[in-house]
């Protein structure tokens, strides 16, 4: 049983197979200039044209997943006044109101508290959230809260979007962002924080090309660049922004302490930035382009039955056909309201973003390495025995589910392949490494000489995780009540004014309005409140539908295990997510989850779905 089961008189519809006749072609991206992103490929008809059946089953998968979550819709009844109109939540999130003066979706809310829209009555969310209400919207008028609460927002929470954010600042940094911020960035609290190993940043400076938008009704959708300095607690761990610079293309970086009128809004500007960054660049880069790019060369290198393709094939379905339809068609349509207004400016980030980076940069542990951070920073006693990460968890659960992935995959490649030179001997597998990396093909920078089977197990495990990873977001706590509170993850801003660091902003004007809210909610809610086409754990076991012929038990075994240790992990992760809301919230230890968040596992997809 999942969250958000069809209807039981409603047809199901089902992903279809591409033809034998198909072939998987991509965008001319090298020719449109994007020489550094992975490619994007398609499914194609033997002339080459995107295959029509291929897109139109995916459109309608799609639209079966919009009403899949009509219960959840439905739930958008709670009413609220918001300029004057006294309407339920889904007229403010998606209109439909005759007669209205000004459209119900074009409003800034009235009070904080209105960013409970999105939370639904359905599954009792809106409920269960209540006592969330306040330490929620008091980061909004409140310094201290919204400083207390920004790094846990974003350590606890952030999973969905990849928040491996922060980088630990050295001498060698800290010369840098002096040569690059200017002398007013520097003073004696960061010098101090330097030296005694303190002091970290998040950096969001490469947001900087994306160029304010304007959204079908008009508004401004906007994400200025930012760098965020925050120091460390010695003994508790806990970080605290202390600083935030930003600034756009063209405007001078202006920069923001907690004493200064404008630092709420400068916490709401930088939690903008890593919302955007975390969508495209967490998200969609690390998640959906490598890893469609390798899946394409996949198909076209790696015959059907290649000894690889039983573990391969299974956790590669619908991820082609769902990032073509989504750059191409429906863009606008599920996509969230940030400032990336189209294919072309996503396009221009992933391809700036690619530059300097290879395959194996978008493993954690090599993002941890890079961003100097280590697991002694962020290690907490808890109930009496240190806990890694317990500072930062979403490191945890990325390095927890890289760790499950490892073993599955080392297990699979000892039982298909005798030895090193089996490996090296393998002219597919080869072939498939080799078109992945070349320009003209697969265009994934920077992959290893694969002759062994440690070399195989790093590229396949870097390759599946992405996909297992990717499944969490599709968890109903992943997305209520944190995410879905929008002023904690917003967007974008809808005001592309830089005030100085004196000015009282009018907070709520420039914060997502009601109908980017909406869009929002429609985003999230597609991963939370509709089942997955095909999950990674079958709803009557785990040890149902093997992936492997009964002549490999032994990789068969290795997929049960898998399944049992990501079903452990969901346990893990609502507990660690309910604890944290629970803090938040004041409710005594030991407080149970709320309904919702119960029977998770079937949530969880096999493959990168949407």
């Amino acid at each position: 049983m999942t969250n958000a089961e069809p209807e039981a008189n409603q047809p199901v519809i089902t992903p279809i197979p591409p033809p034998s006749s198909d072939h998987v072609a991509k965008l001319p991206l090298q020719e449109w200039g994007f020489a550094h992103c992975p490619a994007i490929p398609y499914w194609a008809d033997a002339v080459g044209d995107p295959d029509l059946e291929q897109i139109e089953n995916t459109v309608a998968l799609l639209k079966q997943r919009a009403e899949q979550g009509t219960p959840a819709y439905s739930g958008l009844d709670v009413y609220y006044t918001i300029g004057g109109q006294t309407l339920p939540a889904y007229a403010f999130l998606y209109g439909g109101t005759p007669n209205a003066v000004t459209a119900p979706t074009a409003l800034p809310l009235d009070d904080p508290k209105q960013f409970t829209l999105p939370w639904t009555t359905y599954q009792d969310v809106y409920q269960d959230s209540q006592d969330l209400v306040g330490p929620f919207s008091d980061t909004l008028t409140n310094g201290k809260n919204a400083e207390e609460s920004f790094w846990p927002t974003i350590a606890q929470f952030g999973l969905p979007l990849n928040l491996l954010v922060l980088e630990k600042v050295d001498s060698d940094r800290f010369a840098d962002l002096e040569k690059k911020l200017g002398e007013d960035w520097v003073n004696k609290e960061a010098r101090d924080l330097l030296a005694a190993g303190l002091l970290y940043a998040i950096d969001m400076t490469i947001l900087e090309s994306v160029e304010p938008s304007q959204a079908p009704d008009g508004s401004v959708r906007f994400a200025p660049a930012t760098l965020t300095l925050l120091k460390q607690d010695p003994t508790s761990k806990e970080l605290t922004p202390i600083s935030v610079q930003v600034w756009t293309k063209g405007v001078s970086p202006r920069l923001y302490g907690r004493s200064d009128n404008a630092w709420l809004w400068a916490l709401q500007a930088a939690k903008t930035s890593v919302t955007v960054w975390g969508i495209w660049l967490g998200h969609v880069y690390h998640w959906h382009t490598v890893t469609a790019a390798m899946q394409m060369t996949m198909y076209d290198t790696l015959p059907a039955n290649h000894r690889l393709s039983p573990l391969l094939q299974r956790q590669s379905q619908s991820l082609i056909d769902f990032n073509y339809v989504l750059l191409t068609l429906l863009w606008g349509k599920i996509t969230p309201p940030t400032p990336v207004d189209g294919y072309m400016s996503l396009l221009k980030l992933l391809n700036r973003f690619a530059e300097k980076r290879g395959f194996l940069d978008d493993d954690p542990h090599n993002e941890l390495k890079a961003r100097k951070l280590d697991a002694k920073d962020f290690k907490v006693e808890e109930n009496g025995k240190e806990k890694d990460w317990a500072a930062y968890p979403v490191v945890g659960y990325l390095l927890e589910i890289w760790g499950i992935t490892n073993d599955f995959v080392k297990a699979v490649v000892e039982d298909l392949y005798a030895s090193d030179s089996d490996v090296a001997n393998d002219a597919a597998l080869q072939e498939w490494m080799a078109a992945s990396g070349a320009s003209s093909k697969g265009n994934v920078k920077n992959l290893p000489d694969v002759k062994t089977r440690d070399a195989l197990e790093e590229v396949l495990t870097s390759l599946l995780y992405r996909v297992n990873v990717h499944g969490a977001g599709s968890l109903s706590p992943s997305v209520n009540p944190a995410l879905a509170f929008v002023a904690n993850f917003p967007p974008c801003l809808q005001s592309a004014d830089i005030p100085e660091p004196t000015d009282q902003p009018d907070l709520l004007g420039a914060l997502p309005h009601t109908g980017a809210i909406g869009a929002m909610t429609t985003f999230v809610f597609t991963f939370a409140y509709s089942p997955p086409y095909a999950s990674l754990i079958p709803g009557g076991g785990v040890n149902l539908d093997p992936w492997f012929p009964p002549s490999l038990p032994k990789c068969n075994a290795a997929l049960v295990t898998l399944r049992e240790r990501i079903a452990k992990f969901v346990d893990r992760y609502v507990a660690d997510w309910n604890a944290e809301l629970g803090r938040m919230a004041g409710r005594p230890p030991g407080s149970p989850p709320p309904g919702y968040a119960e029977n998770q596992y079937g949530q969880w997809p096999s493959s990168i779905e949407i």
